[in-house]
């Protein structure tokens, strides 16, 4: 088929222009084959190449936005028809998305107004199998010709039609079919002045500030709204249900802002474009809901910036959310506050690369994806303890790796744990910790931002854990003082070259796997009694790796370190071993650059490699 210039123009335009399809929300796999069945509609025509098809190539690039490799798995699955109609009837989840599927099949196959027999058939087949009742369907084929000949008027009097027939089928809906279904209207101060109430049902755009007092409420209902000012809540209320709003002005760092207690924001099943213009929501008080949405390009400060009395947060989407603060996607500072069944992409902020919150706050079941941070929490800095609240959380190319999820520490007073307590996620201690006797700590699987010292007098266990000196000096990370028992496993101490390790007066510890670096401020392991250090490296520590009373120590390596007597080991006593170990560049002031021991002591099997003044005193 010959398309002349002036066609194509306006193919390109009309390609340019299309609005997303009302599908465009389900899953890729979803997409994929919704479109395959609408392939097979368009092959039925004998006389015209599917690929030369104008509404297949719309609905497959700009409805549904499908990929290459997508749309190559759109013709692939294509060949097998019977199967894709089968699947595809047990995935319609609702009538509504039975009628778009129909409406989208007479669409591809609308010749010059008329729909010709062999794909009216096929549509009629597909039309018993999903049940759709004949008078439905008479109104999808008078919208279809309607909607193909630009005729507006016709449209909205089959729009109507269809309301009263409980179709399901909105404004929103229809506008991928006839982008010209709507006139734009105006949203002043004076009409929600005079009337209280306003309901927007059509495309409306806002060119100043507005204010909803008390008393006040507006209500955005299957409508695009395009905000120049921003939308302040003094008490009023904000409705926003199957609609789109688009921000067109920065003159505000916030489209909406909540300063009175009374006021309330409800934002159900709708998209939030804010251009990366600012924030969506700034609410210093009130109640905010949002459910089903999608909220993106995001600026300033947290998509949602929150310190009201409640905020409720479910199935939501996050995409390009930056903050130069806390929060990413969204910042709570309020204990009531949930969020549920969310999935952020590409989010980055100061602290909690995608979630601010503080204890108390529900977070469960959400997805992050490629979002990172400048200093803590890739995708959540919880400022508080994280118990039972937050679970089922899955992180995806997220950065740091290992980081995802930090929790604070920080009360007022000194944290004593007197039964046992986990720490699973990655944790910043920002306040003195002591385990006391009958205390038992266990930390796993977490890095550990050490602002002050751990001191331990009951049991301590730690596997798979990487701990990081912040704000020591001249102290010891973990400071064990008769402790009952203390396990180590697979874990990393760094002391940031400013403090020491593990100070074990009379206390016995177990190591084993593990790595000790950048020790300055004390040995790594100080004091220790009868220790069992096994399979672990030491890295870099200027005051010396391990003094301690007898113990054994077998197949270590010490790297680097420094000490006025026994750089590598200094052990006293009148038994020990150390075995199969290996030294490196380990130098003593005075005597033992690897290890310095009294009588008693064996050393077997060890190798020492530039040691100096000697390997072993």
């Amino acid at each position: 088929m010959i398309v002349d210039n002036l066609t194509k123009f306006n193919q390109k335009k009309k390609l340019w222009m299309t609005p997303k399809h009302p599908m465009y929300i389900r899953s890729v796999d979803f997409k994929i084959l919704y479109g395959a069945a609408i392939l097979i509609q368009a092959e039925i025509d004998s006389f015209s190449n599917p690929l030369n098809n104008f509404e297949l190539e719309r609905l497959l690039v700009s409805g549904l936005h499908l990929e290459r490799e997508q749309m190559a798995k759109v013709l692939s699955v294509a060949k097998e028809e019977e199967k894709v109609y089968a699947a595809l009837q047990k995935q319609l989840i609702s009538e509504r998305e039975k009628y778009l599927l129909l409406l989208d099949m007479i669409n591809v196959s609308l010749s010059k107004e008329k729909l010709p027999v062999k794909e009216k058939e096929h549509i009629e087949q597909v039309r018993n199998q999903l049940k759709v009742n004949g008078k439905c369907m008479t109104l999808i084929y008078e919208f279809s010709i309607a909607a193909n000949r630009e005729d507006v008027t016709r449209c909205r009097e089959i729009l109507h039609r269809m309301h009263l027939q409980d179709m399901e089928l909105t404004p929103l809906d229809m506008k991928y079919y006839i982008m010209r279904l709507w006139g734009t209207m105006d949203c002043t101060q004076q009409m929600l002045a005079e009337e209280k109430e306003v309901r927007i049902v059509e495309r409306c755009q806002i060119l100043e500030d507005l204010v909803l007092t008390k008393g006040m409420r507006l209500i955005f209902d299957h409508c695009e709204v395009r905000i120049h000012g921003n939308i302040l809540l003094d008490g009023g209320e904000l409705i926003i249900e199957d609609s789109k709003v688009i921000r067109k002005g920065d003159s505000h760092r916030a489209c909406f802002n909540m300063k009175s207690v009374y006021s309330r924001i409800l934002i159900n099943r709708s998209e939030m474009d804010c251009r990366n213009l600012g924030m969506l929501v700034r609410a210093e008080a009130g109640n905010l809901c949002i459910r089903d949405s999608m909220i993106y390009q995001t600026t300033r400060g947290a998509a949602i910036r929150f310190w009201g009395n409640t905020v409720k947060i479910i199935n939501t989407a996050f995409y390009d959310c930056y903050s130069p603060e806390d929060g990413g996607a969204i910042m709570i500072r309020t204990p009531d506050g949930e969020v549920t069944k969310c999935r952020f992409r590409n989010c980055e902020a100061r602290r909690g690369g995608a979630v601010f919150g503080v204890e108390g706050n529900k977070i469960t079941h959400c997805v992050f994806e490629e979002c990172c941070v400048a200093e803590y929490g890739a995708a959540i800095f919880y400022h508080g303890f994280v118990r039972a609240n937050m679970h089922h959380l899955r992180y995806k190319n997220c950065c740091p790796e290992g980081a995802e999820t930090v929790q604070y520490l920080a009360p007022m007073v000194t944290f004593h744990i007197t039964g046992e307590y986990h720490i699973t996620v990655s944790t910043i201690i920002d306040c003195p910790v002591i385990v006391e006797t009958e205390g038992n700590l266990v930390i796993e699987n977490a890095n550990i931002y050490l602002n002050y010292s751990i001191c331990c007098r009951g049991s301590l266990q730690m596997k798979n854990v990487h701990m990081i000196s912040t704000y020591l000096k001249d102290t010891d990370m973990i400071i064990l003082e008769h402790s009952r028992n203390c396990r180590i496993h697979h874990c990393e101490f760094n002391g940031m070259c400013k403090t020491g390790g593990i100070s074990a007066s009379g206390s016995r510890i177990m190591i084993s796997n593990s790595l000790f670096r950048n020790m300055s401020g004390g040995r790594a392991i100080y004091d220790a009694f009868s220790p069992d250090i096994r399979e672990t490296i030491f890295n870099y520590c200027e005051k010396g790796a391990v003094f301690c009373q007898n113990g054994e120590i077998k197949r270590c390596v010490f790297v680097n370190c420094r000490a006025k007597n026994g750089a590598g080991v200094s052990m006293y006593g009148t038994r020990g071993v150390i075995e199969q170990c290996s030294f490196r560049r380990c130098i003593a002031d005075h005597t033992g650059g690897a290890v310095d021991r009294m009588l008693g002591q064996r050393v077997i099997k060890c190798t020492c490699e530039d040691c100096k003044p000697n390997d072993i005193s």
